[in-house]
């Protein structure tokens, strides 16, 4: 075991002799000097901009001449049951020009207050420092203690973000560091690549009311990165993107000037952070009529950029149509959408002629359902949502018959069905039909439309059906440094519409807090890295009911809606939705072995006929599961708060699931050798890999 002392003396920190209730002789706390400037008679008050209310007032030796947990029990981020570990940390004050010791941060409570604060020179080490000096082995709840911290930084950023949303919107804007270009950045360290500001949060808005938004969310990152981060020794960020623009804010302010195509939205953080795992299926026309206004490559670029938003916990296939099925990625079954199978797909959609043919919509969406059954048999699946992605240009006979069997198999699988009818020649009465009838959204689409960005969205879809209570875990590349990151992510969600809408999603790399290798020299790591797959391969179930379904497509556009009739029947109701506290058994498994999740779009009340369970095996999966098998009862009004209270459940100490069930099998998703020498890539089998990281997909083996 690691004593502290042996701990500061390894990172070349200061010893505890040189801690005093005033900071580090190199970096004393001192007294804010505009201090003044906001007070409020016997108190300091803070108020973001744009925020209705007196604002919060804080005593007058806030963060001032000693080190003192200042914020515990203050609002608006320390005085809730949700709290952060910041919150009970010492810091004061100091200036930045006399800091050798200790890198200071810039409050961003106060505008204009040009105030920096230090945890570091209150003697403060990060959360995995004082965590690992005090664990002693592996077990699965020495783990939790490391992923509570982390999901409990991720929720007093979606609280803070839900809870100032509607008012900052108001605003008439607010004064933030932009980081194009980013005027306070300078050359601090060549780990960056670029200028950075570590003292600072950055920001790409791309509307004013995210200039708001972005104070309240900055102050919290900001408290995060001094109480954890180390920029001088790792590469790591804490950010946020909004879901309505695309705006962007990060810790810390880098100067990066991305192109203008780039989307945070269709990045896979954003999308695996917002939606929990899934099967999609992309369908496109390319018959010869794709030639015309540039449409098959439009399309080209759309396939690309929904791939992008695909992630390791996702299976996908591509299929490319004209009058029969031209090419198909994957026909022997969906295939796991690690990094290198990103890239294989990718190169495999741009080899292929994307002009000629006629149409045919039966034996494209039969080759889907297809794919999708032999995953199911093979176990080639995230067991979890299944959607189709349907894009055509053109027009093709489709019969009653084949509506029927479409439906039928839809049904059979629990799949969505996504229609595009690309152009002013494509046909609509089938395409929408296919959507309505398949509990999916209808897209008419000109030929000048941005089709990326309509069809990467589709998960805008999942992401209002489901609220995710804890962080998802991802892994990619840094374009800025080419660092591996690894981002755990928490969405943020907006109930005042009556549909619980996505607002955004929040990412705390765990490189602030750890290098990545050092987690892989620990005892522990295999227990770290199982229980973050467990996390992140959960199935959610999708709580869309015809009410909030037709919203959805209303919020695309009159042309969506399915409602018959004159009058939209849902446009004024306030829709039903799933009891919040009906929630599922999460550590309960059936008969067979197999945990509630796995029921996700099952039918449980044919647990009897299809899988072989008893009587009294298929009743208990229908009490334990109520959540993933779809039974809770719906009540009206739907509640503002959703499953998601207002403080968070702590992640489960249970051994991990492939422990505890052989229904459960360990793929490797980064091992060590090069993903670029795996035997058999092409259909999801890994061979050796040289990445520096593991990443453990439970991907639980199909009940057939």
């Amino acid at each position: 075991m690691r004593t502290l002392l042996s701990l500061l003396a390894l990172l070349g920190t200061p010893s505890l002799a040189d801690l005093t209730v005033t900071g580090l002789p190199s970096c004393p706390c001192v007294e804010w000097a505009n201090l003044d400037n906001y007070r409020v008679g016997d108190v300091v008050r803070y108020k973001p901009k744009g925020q209705r209310g007196t604002g919060y007032d804080y005593p007058l030796n806030y963060g001032n001449l000693e080190c003192k947990a200042h914020d515990l029990g203050l609002p608006p981020f320390c005085d809730g049951n949700a709290a952060p570990a910041w919150c009970a940390q010492k810091w004061c004050y100091v200036d930045k020009n006399a800091c050798s010791n200790a890198v200071p941060y810039r409050s961003k409570l106060f505008e204009n207050s040009d105030a920096y604060y230090s945890y570091q020179t209150c003697g403060e080490s990060n959360e995995f420092s004082q965590w690992n000096s005090g664990s002693s082995g592996s077990t699965s709840s020495q783990v939790t203690e490391l992923l509570d911290v982390v999901q409990g930084y991720l929720w007093s950023t979606r609280n803070r973000v839900e809870t100032e949303y509607s008012n900052l919107r108001q605003s008439d804007g607010c004064e933030f560091a932009n980081q194009c270009p980013c005027l306070e950045c300078s050359q601090q360290s060549s780990l960056w690549n670029r200028k950075t500001d570590f003292g600072n949060v950055g920001v790409n808005a791309k509307d004013a009311s995210f200039q708001c938004l972005s104070r309240p969310v900055t102050q919290s990152y900001m408290n995060v990165a001094a109480k954890e981060g180390s920029p001088y020794e790792r590469v790591g960020y804490i950010y946020f993107s909004d879901h309505e623009s695309g705006s962007y804010l990060g810790w810390p302010a880098v100067e990066w000037c991305p192109a203008a195509s780039y989307d945070p939205r269709l990045r896979p953080w954003y999308s695996s952070g917002s939606t929990g795992p899934k099967d999609v299926v992309i369908v496109i026309d390319v018959s010869g009529s794709m030639q015309a206004s540039g449409r098959s490559t439009k399309a080209k670029q759309a396939a690309n950029d929904l791939i992008n938003t695909l992630e390791w916990k996702d299976f996908a296939d591509i299929i490319l149509f004209n009058g029969g099925i031209v090419a198909e990625y994957a026909p022997q079954g969906l295939v796991s959408m690690t990094d290198s199978e990103r890239k294989n797909m990718q190169a495999w959609l741009n080899n292929h002629n994307w002009e000629s043919g006629g149409t045919n919509f039966k034996v494209a969406l039969n080759a889907a359902f297809s794919v999708i059954s032999k995953s199911v048999s093979s176990g080639s699946t995230s067991m979890c949502q299944k959607a189709i992605l349907f894009l055509t240009d053109g027009e093709a006979d489709f019969s009653e018959s084949d509506f029927s069997s479409t439906r039928a198999q839809a049904e059979q699988h629990s799949v969505a069905i996504f229609t595009y009818a690309l152009g002013s020649g494509a046909d609509t009465t089938i395409t929408k039909r296919l959507a309505c009838e398949n509990k999916g959204i209808f897209y008419q689409l000109a030929d000048g439309v941005d089709l990326s960005k309509v069809m990467s969205r589709y998960y805008e879809y999942f992401a209002s059906g489901v609220e995710i209570c804890t962080p998802s875990f991802t892994h990619y590349k840094d374009s800025v440094t080419g660092a591996e990151l690894w981002p755990s992510c928490l969405p943020a969600y907006d109930a005042s519409s009556g549909v619980r809408g996505l607002l955004g999603v929040s990412c705390f790399d765990l490189n602030v807090m750890v290098d990545p290798e050092t987690l892989k020299s620990e005892s522990y790591w295999d227990d770290f890295v199982c229980k973050v797959s467990d996390l992140t391969k959960q199935c959610r179930q999708l709580d869309l009911n015809d009410c909030t379904l037709e919203r959805l497509r209303r919020a695309v556009g009159p042309e969506s809606t399915c409602s018959t009739g004159s009058t939209d029947s849902t446009s004024n109701a306030t829709c039903p939705c799933a009891d919040p506290a009906c929630q599922d058994n999460e550590d309960w498994l059936d008969e067979k072995g197999y945990f509630c999740d796995t029921w996700v779009g099952d039918d449980c009340s044919g647990a009897m006929e299809s899988w072989g369970y008893t009587a009294g095996g298929q009743q208990d999966i229908l009490v334990q599961c109520k959540r993933s098998c779809g039974v809770c009862p719906q009540i009206s009004p739907c509640p503002t708060e959703g499953p998601c209270q207002s403080t968070p459940t702590k992640i489960s100490s249970s051994a991990c699931r492939h422990t505890r069930t052989n229904k459960v099998t360990n793929n490797l998703i980064i091992s060590r050798t090069s993903e670029a020498n795996a035997g058999g890539a092409r259909h999801g089998h890994l061979g050796p890999e040289v990445l520096f990281s593991v990443l453990l997909i439970q991907q639980v083996i199909w009940r057939g």
